[in-house]
């Protein structure tokens, strides 16, 4: 099926709700098995709870899973986390397992620096380390992310679209025919209704990592032997960010998969495997 088939199938099974947790507004979905472990996905750059809806069914029948997109009052990565910690206080979800992808996996390694035992294993998909190196470097790739705010923020956001569009089908690298038909209708109709405003967040969310203390390997000892690394090949953070990762965790659990960034929502079935197995192993 197309992605859009897939979202009007996972729209009419599961259910959407919406709370307020000390003024953040949580658009979430809760699944799976009610009071066993919570298995909280942290979404990507695009800050689509839906990029996980093929994850969600093949995991529920042992795993709690939160899905929510980051609200948009949050600013900055540390209220985001600090609301997450509200959000899950409220839903009495404890000792979340983070499965985060590309800046979700960022995300998550903030939180376990804010609140390292309260955490109950990383799963980090696709996705660099928070550490000084890192962080260096990204800046400087970034480097006019702050003019590309102020330009989204006033240029005719509907005729950016295509361009956005077309950076985001830059990430293919060596899929199948069928998985690039899948990933361009997942962005056609993630932009068809995107609104500038949630753009002009989660950008502010990327350009903010930049001013991130750097996490070091002392922030994650209390997860040794609970963490997993799974990256691509070809992916949008170099090999020698992967490194700087694997430096940066315990004696990870490391998971090589064959594809590039998109390969979170192109090949699910690859990634739902590697992340029964670990857990099954380890957690």
């Amino acid at each position: 099926m197309s992605y859009s088939e897939d979202l009007k199938v996972f729209a009419s099974t599961h259910t959407y709700q919406q709370t307020t947790c000390q003024g953040s507004r949580f658009r979430y979905v809760l699944a799976g098995k009610k009071g066993g472990r919570t298995l909280v996905m942290l979404n990507g750059g695009m800050n689509t709870l839906e990029m996980w809806m093929g994850y969600v069914d093949a995991l529920a029948p042992n795993y709690q899973i939160l899905l929510f997109d980051y609200p948009q009052e949050l600013r900055t990565n540390q209220e985001l986390v600090k609301g997450m910690h509200d959000f899950f206080m409220l839903l009495e979800i404890t000792k979340p397992i983070f499965v985060g992808a590309s800046d979700g996996g960022m995300v998550a390694q903030i939180y376990t620096q804010k609140y390292p035992r309260e955490v109950g294993g990383l799963i980090l998909i696709s996705t660099g380390g928070m550490d000084a190196a890192t962080i260096k470097t990204l800046k400087k790739k970034y480097f006019f992310s702050p003019l590309m705010l102020f330009y989204m923020k006033h240029c005719n956001y509907e005729k950016l679209k295509p361009t956005l569009i077309k950076a985001g089908m830059g990430h293919i690298r060596n899929e199948s025919e069928e998985q690039i038909a899948y990933a361009r209708d997942m962005f056609e109709t993630i932009f068809k209704d995107y609104p500038r405003e949630k753009d002009v967040h989660i950008s502010g969310l990327l350009a903010n990592l930049m001013n991130q203390t750097p996490v070091t390997e002392a922030d994650f000892k209390e997860l040794k032997g609970k963490i997993l690394l799974i990256l691509p090949n070809q992916d949008f953070f170099s090999g020698k960010m992967q490194e700087d990762l694997i430096r940066l965790m315990h004696n990870p659990e490391i998971k090589y998969v064959s594809g590039g960034h998109l390969s979170t929502v192109l090949k699910v079935d690859d990634y739902v495997r590697a992340i029964r197995e670990f857990l099954e192993k380890k957690i």
